[in-house]
């Protein structure tokens, strides 16, 4: 069945049933990953695709063993940025792909948009843009550089340039500022999208390890307000005491 006759039937089921079907390819013959989505199993201690431990170093383990136990007893932890605790800033890479909150996925033709509820964050993806050259990189910040290419089916985003104040997963995995981050997303079926994660990190690991998210579409989602400021100023009232 050609692809014309493909969205011709899509059309048509549309207007008879009173639903709209997504097409499966968007307009530059690409897969259509457009559209709203939630991570299924969220990983509060991010894994290898084989369920294990990552392969650190000896103080990187050690710092990892230190920020659980403490999050395990209850405990928050001085330096993490996640909005949850008390410092509000932005989650970083991996950890903000891995947030039980939507995320909303614009494709164009040259360029993805990927906005994410939480903490009302965003990251835009260039396609074919090209990979500075080590001593051209931007300065590190929290979602790094990223640039981001089609490999078959697959959209595959690189991603340098980050900092190393963030957290790699919600019970305080580190990394250093040599982090790297490469995401493949590849459609499994209409509503299933999943992103492997290739992390290399010659200071925190001692080889490069992967990782993998599935998530779900979700076509009566819609993103709500997440202000994390509003948080900070305006706690609850039973945290701040008031009545």
């Amino acid at each position: 069945m050609s692809m014309r006759t493909r969205v011709l039937l899509a059309a048509c089921l549309s207007a008879v049933t009173g639903f709209v079907a997504l097409p499966a390819v968007a307009a530059e013959g690409k897969p259509n990953l457009g559209g709203v989505w939630l991570v299924e199993k969220p990983q509060a201690e991010l894994k290898t695709t084989a369920g294990k431990a990552p392969p650190f170093k000896p103080e990187a383990a050690r710092v990892y063993a230190k920020r659980k136990q403490a999050k395990a007893s209850g405990g928050k932890s001085a330096d993490d940025p996640d909005p949850a605790a008390a410092l509000c800033l932005p989650h970083g890479v991996p950890r903000l792909l891995n947030e039980a909150q939507p995320i909303q996925i614009l494709q164009k033709p040259k360029q993805v948009t990927v906005l994410y509820q939480a903490n009302h964050q965003s990251r835009q993806f260039y396609i074919d843009d090209p990979i500075p050259a080590a001593d051209s990189l931007p300065d590190p910040n929290y979602d790094g550089y990223s640039s981001a290419k089609w490999d078959g089916n697959a959209l595959v985003v690189s991603t340098y340039s980050l900092n190393a104040l963030t957290w790699m997963d919600d019970v305080g995995m580190p990394h250093g500022e040599k982090l790297t981050v490469v995401e493949r997303y590849e459609l499994a079926g209409t509503d299933t999208l999943r992103v492997k994660l290739t992390l290399t990190d010659p200071e925190t690991f001692t080889a490069p390890w992967d990782a993998q998210l599935t998530y779900k579409r979700q076509p009566n989602l819609r993103l709500k307000e997440d202000a994390c400021a509003e948080k900070l100023w305006h706690p609850p009232s039973s945290a701040s005491g008031s009545g």
